[in-house]
């Protein structure tokens, strides 16, 4: 049996908590609508995934969780890199060799990246997605390295650079997958549903 896992980041779908970025220009019924969308795509996609699926949310644990959630916890942590760093120990403690990670903002994400993702981390000790805002959308790795979220100015266009710069210090080998888009503004939304209607 494969010891790899997918952990999704996933904030709870409350009114005025989601999207805020998105909601102060489309209104905050309109963001939670559009996070809402983007959180089935994301589990559409990883119906398609074989490595069981632990989820982790913001701020609680719904009563009802649907497939193909194999787990559920609250994150835990002072900011987004203590509660990554805590949700990755927890899956090495439990003997996962290979773990990815991922958020639940970016729709243009396939199950191929989360397939190249886990086939990347065969020959490298990291693997990072970047995105075009200059954060990633995925990171995995196949051994503890918490360092990778200390000092990390998170929510600036800084984040993967700064991460690879620190893989880089320690010497780590590290894969980057295919540059996709988060939604965070209206324009990110407009843009995504622009290229849907190109495609269709």
């Amino acid at each position: 049996m494969k010891k790899e896992v997918v952990l999704v980041f996933q904030k709870n779908a409350i009114l005025g908590k989601v999207k805020t970025r998105l909601a102060s220009e489309m209104g905050e019924a309109r963001a939670l609508e559009i996070y809402r969308h983007l959180v089935q795509s994301t589990y559409s996609v990883l119906e398609h995934v074989e490595a069981p699926v632990w989820t982790y949310f913001s701020d609680f644990i719904p009563e009802t969780v649907n497939p193909p959630i194999a787990k559920s916890f609250v994150q835990d942590g002072q900011d987004l890199g203590e509660r990554m760093a805590h949700a990755f120990a927890r899956s090495f403690e439990s003997g996962m060799e290979k773990v990815v990670l991922i958020g639940t903002d970016c729709p243009t994400l396939q199950s191929h990246h989360l397939h190249e993702a886990f086939e990347a981390l065969t020959h490298s000790d990291l693997v990072l997605g970047p995105a075009t805002d200059g954060g990633y959308y995925l990171i995995g790795m196949k051994c503890r390295s918490d360092y990778l979220f200390a000092g990390i100015a998170w929510s600036t266009a800084e984040v993967l650079a700064q991460t690879l710069a620190v893989a880089t210090a320690h010497g780590l080998h590290f894969t980057l997958l295919d540059e996709l888009s988060d939604i965070d503004t209206q324009e990110d939304w407009e843009r995504y549903t622009s290229q849907i209607e190109i495609n269709s």
